[in-house]
């Protein structure tokens, strides 16, 4: 990973990390949500650990051993990401893999910077996959091509069931077939799946609880930040809140290891996050038909056919950022990357739509580079 970044120029690395940082962002609610689930259990089981082991991979991460897309917070962030019926037959397809490895599950206790640590490399090569492959038309690719290349790349991988996630909505915007070839099998049938299960320890420190509790506050205010969607700024504010207790509560234990994703949350949080590169190589406007009266505000791109206008949509959180694509009719002498504003309508160019532009005027960088689906 380190090698990968050292070949992307200093604005692509600072969105990667401002990429991985997002993902854990959006991890950190349904972390915390399972640990709250797990410790309210252990309650009500008298600290029974064994009477509810069946559980565990239900309310973990899914960064334990076994088939990982058992755990329900990932079943949540795949529905989010990729709708409920994908997320239903990962979530049943990881037990019938598990019944038929017959994959127990460990002793799992770790804690919120542990279950974070787990989740930073795959929030890396997210992306990776996000901006090292920005200009590659991977359509290109023979369809069988790109889903057997996404199905090796998320055996090989194999991240943690809330890391599949974001990478997995990387890969997407890139090349759709190969996103759902990783989905197929990561987290069912991976290289984590088929390694033996072994215990995890709390790995708890005051410090990773204080840091990550600072940078949860700070996104939660701005209102996502440009990282993660709106939406999980209150989800965001109440992870806070819990961070900050448990520092309180944790306030003489220390884990230097774990302090480091953390600390990437905060500078991917003060840092801000950069406009992610993007070639227009395709137009991702659905539903649109000639005729149409469209305003759109995006960066200028010169293509090799036309001019077009591209602005990055957000589900959940940077990882899974599209491009969404508007050809225009005609070129523009104006500078690549300039922030305009198009009026006008849509008419058919050959086997394609593009905009016909009756006004086009420069604007300033928007707060918000994104929007939002």
């Amino acid at each position: 990973m380190l090698a990968a970044l050292a070949m992307l120029p200093a604005q692509a690395v600072r969105g990667v990390l401002a990429t991985a940082a997002a993902s854990l962002f959006e991890g950190t609610p349904f972390i915390l949500a399972g640990m709250l689930l797990q410790a309210a259990l252990s309650w009500i089981s008298s600290g029974s650990a064994r009477r509810c082991s069946w559980l565990v991979p239900l309310l973990g991460c899914g960064c334990e051993g076994g088939p990982s897309a058992r755990s329900l917070p990932a079943a949540i962030a795949t529905a989010l990401a990729f709708g409920p019926i994908p997320a239903l037959f990962r979530f049943f397809g990881a037990f019938i893999a598990a019944r038929l490895m017959r994959s127990r599950s460990c002793d799992h206790r770790a804690s919120l910077p542990a279950q974070l640590a787990a989740l930073l490399p795959a929030g890396i090569l997210a992306g990776i996959v996000l901006h090292l492959f920005g200009s590659v038309d991977l359509a290109r690719v023979a369809v069988p091509l790109q889903f057997a290349a996404g199905m090796a790349f998320g055996f090989v991988a194999a991240p943690c069931a809330l890391g599949a996630v974001p990478l997995a909505a990387a890969l997407h915007a890139r090349s759709a077939c190969a996103a759902i070839g990783m989905l197929c099998i990561c987290g069912i049938a991976d290289l984590r799946a088929l390694v033996r299960a072994r215990s995890t320890h709390a790995g708890h420190d005051a410090l990773a609880y204080a840091i990550a509790a600072s940078a949860s506050f700070v996104v939660a205010v701005r209102g996502g930040d440009a990282l993660v969607h709106p939406r999980f700024a209150i989800p965001l504010g109440c992870s806070a809140a819990a961070c900050a207790v448990l520092a309180v509560l944790h306030r003489r234990a220390q884990c230097a290891r774990t302090r480091i994703a953390p600390a990437l949350m905060l500078a991917g949080a003060l840092l801000g996050a950069p406009v992610p590169s993007y070639d227009a190589t395709e137009t991702t406007m659905a539903d649109i038909f000639p005729g149409e009266h469209l305003t759109f505000t995006g960066t200028l791109v010169h293509g090799r056919g036309a001019d077009a206008l591209v602005r990055f949509a957000i589900t959940c959180c940077r990882a899974d950022a599209a491009p969404v694509v508007v050809r225009l009719t005609r070129t523009l002498t104006l500078r690549a990357g300039t922030w305009l504003r198009a009026d006008g309508a849509i008419v058919r160019n050959g086997d394609e739509l593009r905009l016909s532009p009756q006004r086009i005027e420069a604007i300033a960088a928007p707060g918000d580079p994104f929007i939002y689906r």
